[in-house]
C-alpha cells in the first residue's frame, strides 16, 4: 500500500509540474480576470524603482507609440499598473482596458505574457463630472530596474548581430564558424552524425551568444541531415528579479519546430535580449528540460547545451527526468561541474566537451573514483562530487 501511495504521489507531483510548465505564460484576458482595485486618485509609488509612464488620453488606448521609447533591453520589470477612471459612474470599460493590454502585448509579449510581472488595474473614483475625470491621470506605468549598463546593452546586442546577421550565405556562415574560438557545438554535432530526431535545448543568457549562434549557423549549413526537430530555448526567467524565481516556475522557457535560420536568428534575439536583465548564475536547465520531454516525449534524442560557467538552479527535478540526456558543455575548458555529469549519469546519458565524449557515467558506482582530464570525481552519496 505504502508503495503504491508513492507512486500516486510522484504521479500527482509530475502532472503538478508540468502543468505549472504549460502556464508559463499569462495572456491580457487573464490579467483582467485577477480583478480591478478602487482607489481615490493615482499617484506615482514611492520606492527606489524606474517608472515609465505611458499617459492615454481619455477613453484611448494607442499607446504603442510611446511606447516605442521604453528600453525593455535589460530591464528587470517587477509591476505594471493600468489606470483608468470610473466615468461615466458604473460603466463597464472591460473592453477599452482589454485593448490597452493587447496593445502592450503586441508591442513586446513579455510584458504581459510574463506571469512574474505583477499587472495592477486600477479604477479612480475622484470625480462626479467629465470635466474632473479628464484632469485624473490616465495611462499604464511601468516599474522597472535598469539591471545592466547601456554598454553592456549595447554589446551584448552586437555580438549577436556580428555572429548572425540577417542577410546572409552559406559561405557567409562557414566564416563566420571558422573564426570562432571555441567551436564547441560544432565539433560536437560534426562527431555524432548519427543524432537524429532530436529536441535540443539551449541555454541562451548572454555568456552563452557564440554557442547559440553556432547552432543556427550549423542549421543553416546541415539543416537537410535532420538532426534537430525542435528547439527549446531558455533564459533563466526573463530577466526576473533572483527572489521570486522558483525551482519549476522560474519560466524564459521558448519552443521552435523545424526552423530556418531566419526562424533561429530572430527566436535566439528575442531569447537573449529579454533575460539580460539577469544578475545571478544559476540557470533553469533541468525545467526547460522537462518542457523539452513534455512537448516531444517521443523525441530520439534530448540535447542541452548547457553553460559550464553556470550551474542548475533545479537539480531537485533530476528525479523526474526518465529520458537520457546528452549534455554538451560550453566553456569546460577548466573542467566540467559535477551536476552536469550528474544529469548524464542519472539519466543514461552523456556529456560532450569540444573534444571529448563521456559515455559511460551510468556504469559509476557508490564510492567509485574516475578521471575527466586533470579533474577526479568520486561517486559519493549516490551523487558526483569533485574528489
Amino acid at each position: 500500500m505504502g508503495k503504491c501511495i508513492s507512486i500516486f504521489s510522484t504521479i500527482v507531483i509530475c502532472l503538478s509540474l508540468y502543468a505549472n510548465l504549460q502556464a508559463q505564460t499569462r495572456s491580457a484576458q487573464m490579467i483582467m480576470s485577477q480583478g480591478i482595485k478602487d482607489i481615490g486618485h493615482y499617484d506615482l509609488a514611492s520606492s527606489n524603482l524606474k517608472s515609465f509612464v505611458i499617459k492615454m488620453d481619455y477613453g484611448a488606448s494607442n499607446i504603442a507609440k510611446q511606447l516605442s521609447n521604453f528600453s525593455v533591453l535589460g530591464a528587470t520589470i517587477y509591476s505594471i499598473d493600468l489606470v483608468y477612471t470610473d466615468f461615466p459612474k458604473g460603466q463597464d470599460l472591460s473592453k477599452l482596458n482589454l485593448s490597452r493590454i493587447q496593445e502592450m502585448e503586441r508591442f513586446y509579449p513579455l510584458l504581459v505574457q510574463n506571469p512574474l510581472i505583477k499587472w495592477n488595474i486600477l479604477r479612480q473614483t475622484d470625480c462626479n463630472s467629465e470635466h474632473e475625470a479628464r484632469g485624473l491621470f490616465h495611462g499604464i506605468v511601468i516599474y522597472y530596474l535598469q539591471s545592466m549598463s547601456t554598454t553592456n546593452l549595447s554589446s551584448a546586442s552586437n555580438k549577436l548581430e556580428n555572429y548572425l546577421p540577417e542577410k546572409i550565405n552559406p559561405l557567409q556562415a562557414k566564416k563566420i564558424l571558422d573564426t570562432m574560438s571555441k567551436p564547441t557545438v560544432i565539433k560536437v554535432f560534426d562527431r555524432h552524425p548519427q543524432w537524429k530526431n532530436a529536441v535540443l535545448i539551449i541555454d541562451l543568457t548572454s555568456s552563452m551568444i557564440p554557442y547559440n549562434s553556432q547552432v543556427a549557423l550549423w542549421q543553416m549549413l546541415h539543416g537537410n541531415c535532420n538532426m534537430i526537430s525542435e528547439i527549446v530555448m531558455f533564459n533563466d526567467g526573463n530577466s526576473a528579479p533572483r527572489n521570486v524565481k522558483k525551482v519549476g516556475s522560474t519560466g524564459g522557457i521558448y519552443h521552435g519546430i523545424n526552423m530556418s535560420y531566419e526562424n533561429l536568428r530572430k527566436m535566439s534575439i528575442m531569447v537573449c535580449e529579454s533575460g539580460l536583465g539577469n544578475d545571478d548564475f544559476p540557470e533553469n536547465d533541468l525545467e526547460a528540460v522537462l518542457f523539452a520531454i513534455n512537448k516531444n516525449p517521443n523525441a530520439a534524442q534530448y540535447i542541452l547545451v548547457a553553460d559550464n560557467d553556470a550551474p542548475p538552479r533545479d537539480m531537485a527535478l533530476l528525479r523526474f527526468i526518465h529520458k537520457p540526456i546528452r549534455v554538451v558543455m560550453c566553456g569546460a575548458e577548466n573542467g566540467i561541474l559535477p551536476e552536469y555529469l550528474e544529469i548524464a549519469r542519472k539519466t543514461g546519458g552523456s556529456v560532450h566537451t569540444i573534444s571529448k565524449d563521456i559515455d559511460d557515467l551510468i556504469k559509476k558506482r557508490e564510492g567509485e573514483v574516475f578521471t575527466i582530464g586533470f579533474q577526479r570525481f568520486k561517486i559519493s552519496a549516490g551523487h558526483v562530487q569533485v574528489f
